[in-house]
């Protein structure tokens, strides 16, 4: 820290005398200033022990009261005045107004030259600056001690939380976490989110609930956005170490591009892999698969189809890879992410990839032989999840309902609704149609939708034959009687045309 008031006064060289402002001596001293000018705040910052000896100083009361109120304005920290020289004794008027505005005021003798004492803060200043520079110098080699570690990129982020006293988190281009030091970094991150999608290129700070907190966007020289370092310390405004911040940044930039070139390359390599793996030549890819995935799927098993932005999916791959299972294998192709997950492990999986924005279809629980299927089912499923909104849809869902949810429900209930039209009209239409449904649920026996409908089977047969009549077709066809109990699962038992 800085000198202060107090420091030079229990200096006995100096022989200090305070008159006033006792409670004030512990601020710290930026600079020992001498002036003599009748208004010398031009030349102030703030926080100086301003020196004098009175040839300026105004000849009344109220003139010094001004005096002093002006330097208490800019922030002055203390007045040391000089005796001996124009007064033997400091001014009374002057020692009244220190003690009205509560500012410091020292007595310096005539013995004390104003260049030592200005000579005492500045020496205060350089050690304290060296301090902060052997502080910075030992931060900057204990990062780089942590980013050669075996996960340094983890190791960084937890030591600049240490650092800073604080916490601190690596999050990638979208805002999703990769790092934390401390689960109530979460809270922080929140606060920084709106600056963030405001000014993604942009470092931001903000204060609230006692904490400061800043975000730093990690950039190549290209002004590609690769992710943010987020930091908080809690305590006094100002008190985040923001040089420490700054340099993991930088650090992680670095670290963060080389990763990501090699991740490329994984993930290339994933991807070849992937392909074979759907090719039936699974034994190449179970021989890598320690080097690609960290192990290999077991049977049975799903198949994860997971659609959204690249950088989304590379998020996906980073959670995968995150420890989370050993038991799966995937990679990036055809603009999705194909997982082979075990099925004892996909239901965790399944969880952890909801966390991000991106839709995800599950296959039936299958084996090897049925892999190629696996991956069409996920497909599907994906795709009508999208379709319908959700986040994500097993294949076992879809398939309740039969072949119809993969039609479009637009046009193909307009179709049924035209092609029954006829039927629907006609007088007595609604009968003929409940007739109808209940015919083809029977599987096409009279007896039995006879007696379902509670009507004479003669009943029955004149009128499949109207319906035969009326809209053009044979009710002996197995083709027209799959189309037209389509068409009613479309329709429902109350159409409207």
């Amino acid at each position: 820290m800085p000198i202060t008031l107090r420091q030079l006064c229990a200096t006995e060289q100096f022989g200090l005398r305070v008159l006033a402002g006792q409670d004030q001596l512990d601020r710290a001293l930026t600079w020992a200033h001498v002036s003599e000018l009748p208004d010398p705040t031009p030349f102030l910052d703030g926080g100086e022990l301003l020196l004098i000896t009175g040839v300026s100083l105004p000849m009344t009361a109220a003139g010094t009261t001004r005096f002093v109120r002006t330097l208490v304005g800019v922030g002055i920290a203390g007045i040391g005045f000089g005796t001996g020289l124009g007064y033997e004794e400091v001014p009374q008027a002057l020692v009244d107004a220190a003690t009205r505005f509560n500012v410091p005021l020292l007595d310096v003798p005539l013995r004390t030259p104003f260049i030592a004492l200005t000579k005492a803060v500045s020496r205060a200043q350089s050690e304290d600056d060296m301090k902060a520079l052997r502080n910075n110098y030992q931060s900057v080699r204990r990062l780089l001690q942590a980013a050669v570690t075996v996960n340094g990129t983890r190791a960084v982020v937890r030591r600049v939380a240490e650092l800073i006293g604080g916490w601190a988190a690596l999050l990638d281009s979208a805002g999703h976490t990769v790092e934390i030091s401390h689960t109530a970094a979460a809270a922080g991150i929140e606060r920084t989110a709106p600056e963030r999608e405001a000014r993604p290129m942009e470092v931001s700070f903000v204060t609230s609930e006692n904490e400061d907190v800043i975000s730093h966007p990690l950039t190549t020289s290209r002004g590609k956005l690769m992710g943010y370092l987020v930091a908080g310390c809690p305590g006094a405004v100002g008190s985040l170490n923001q040089g420490i911040v700054i340099t993991a940044a930088s650090l992680l930039t670095l670290m963060t591009a080389r990763t990501r070139d090699a991740q490329l390359t994984m993930n290339h390599l994933r991807t070849v892999a992937m392909h074979q793996l759907f090719e039936g030549q699974n034994t190449l890819a179970r021989n890598i698969s320690g080097e690609l995935w960290g192990g290999f799927p077991i049977e049975p098993f799903q198949v994860f189809h997971v659609a959204g932005p690249v950088g989304l999916l590379e998020s996906v791959s980073v959670s995968l890879l995150d420890g989370l299972s050993r038991d799966l294998a995937f990679g990036i192709t055809d603009g999705a992410l194909i997982a082979v997950v075990s099925a004892t492990d996909s239901e965790r999986i399944l969880a952890r990839i909801k966390g991000i924005d991106v839709t995800v279809g599950v296959s039936d629980m299958l084996w090897w032989d049925d892999l190629s299927r696996a991956r069409r089912q996920a497909a599907q499923a994906a795709a009508e999840a999208s379709a319908r909104n959700l986040p994500s849809m097993r294949f076992a869902e879809l398939s309740e309902s039969g072949l119809s949810a993969f039609l479009d429900p637009d046009r193909s209930t307009a179709f049924a609704a035209a092609h029954l039209r006829p039927l629907l009209e006609a007088k007595g239409g609604s009968d003929l149609y409940r007739t109808l449904a209940m015919w083809l649920a029977h599987n096409g026996v009279g007896d039995a939708a006879a007696t379902a409908l509670n009507i004479h089977r003669h009943t029955l047969r004149s009128r499949l034959a109207r319906i035969e009549s009326l809209l053009q077709l044979d009710l002996s066809s197995p083709t027209e009687r799959a189309e037209l109990w389509l068409e009613y699962r479309l329709l429902g038992d109350a159409p409207t045309i």
